[in-house]
């Protein structure tokens, strides 16, 4: 736009007025524009990743209520968030993997596409990261901290303080601050709890709560579920840094998992292919790479069958 500000110079207003909360219903519709322009997302980025860098105003618990959260994923172009704001106001900005959740939101949904993973500041300070093709909406309000994970995986970072609520597929964990992972098949939640502590319950009631501590993971069906010790934390949240880790999985549940995170997509030519057990980790943004590998170890034949689908087969298969 011409006679507009220089990106950084223009960055540093807009990020005084989100930090401190002070954006009308227009400004938000004008910085979500401002934030379209790659240059000008770039500068904005920069500087809340310097602020974060000082660590974000010491803690300073009702700054960081106030502040918005800069939505980032790992790789790819074309990453966007799509927002719900309570009284009908939206802001998101597809450009440069930046999304934009107005302080004080009470009600947000927040998605993720293919190949996307995304990390965002709720209302109260707590951070959650969502893994590829995932949905979380998030509802705040007066004393409440509750939110629903509809699809997906997601790892939240709760900040101690009142209860905090959330629903996923057939279950219900409540923690008053933490760290863990909720990963949905179906209806189906596995419920894996790195920091703190979580009660657990079927949300159609008729089982009593569960207590899970620390290092324990939750899986099975809602009524009955099974908890066990497990020693893989650090490879069940591998995603969150872009990595796949598998510990003599078929490759049909490794194919599975990439063209989850991943962009390019396999297809396995046949299905006796799928019985190959894999272990390793991986970046989950090379399945091509993961192909090519497969060739060589297992003399498998690798081809490109579309602009972005990779082709594994028995070397014979032409």
């Amino acid at each position: 736009m011409a006679g507009s500000p220089k990106a950084p110079d223009a960055s540093a207003r807009w990020f005084a007025k989100v930090e401190g909360g002070r954006l009308t219903a227009d400004e938000q519709r004008a910085f979500a524009d401002w934030l379209g322009e790659a240059d000008n997302a770039r500068a904005f980025d920069e500087l809340e990743q310097g602020w974060e860098a000082l660590g974000e105003a010491g803690g300073d618990r009702e700054l960081l209520r106030m502040r918005s959260a800069a939505l980032r994923t790992a790789s790819g172009p074309s990453r966007r968030a799509i927002f719900g704001m309570a009284g009908g106001a939206a802001a998101a900005a597809a450009a440069g993997g930046i999304g934009l959740m107005m302080a004080g939101a009470a009600q947000a949904t927040i998605r993720t596409g293919l190949g996307e993973r995304l990390t965002t500041s709720l209302p109260d300070g707590s951070r959650v990261t969502l893994a590829p093709l995932s949905k979380l909406r998030v509802g705040y309000g007066g004393s409440k901290r509750a939110a629903r994970l509809d699809e997906g995986q997601a790892y939240f970072e709760i900040r101690q303080g009142k209860p905090f609520k959330l629903i996923a597929g057939e279950q219900v964990a409540e923690c008053a601050g933490g760290r863990f992972q909720v990963s949905l098949d179906g209806e189906r939640a596995q419920i894996l709890l790195e920091e703190g502590a979580l009660q657990v319950a079927a949300e159609a009631g008729g089982a009593r709560p569960l207590a899970i501590r620390a290092g324990q993971l939750l899986s099975g069906p809602a009524l009955a579920p099974a908890v066990t010790t497990t020693t893989d934390a650090e490879g069940l949240t591998a995603w969150r840094s872009g990595r796949l880790v598998f510990d003599d999985e078929a490759l049909d549940d490794v194919v599975a998992a990439f063209n989850r995170y991943s962009r390019d997509q396999l297809v396995l030519a046949q299905p006796e292919l799928g019985s190959i057990r894999i272990s390793g980790s991986f970046r989950y943004d090379g399945a091509r790479e993961f192909a090519q590998a497969m060739q060589a170890a297992f003399g498998l034949s690798v081809r490109q069958v579309g602009a972005s689908t990779w082709s594994i087969a028995a070397a014979s298969t032409t």
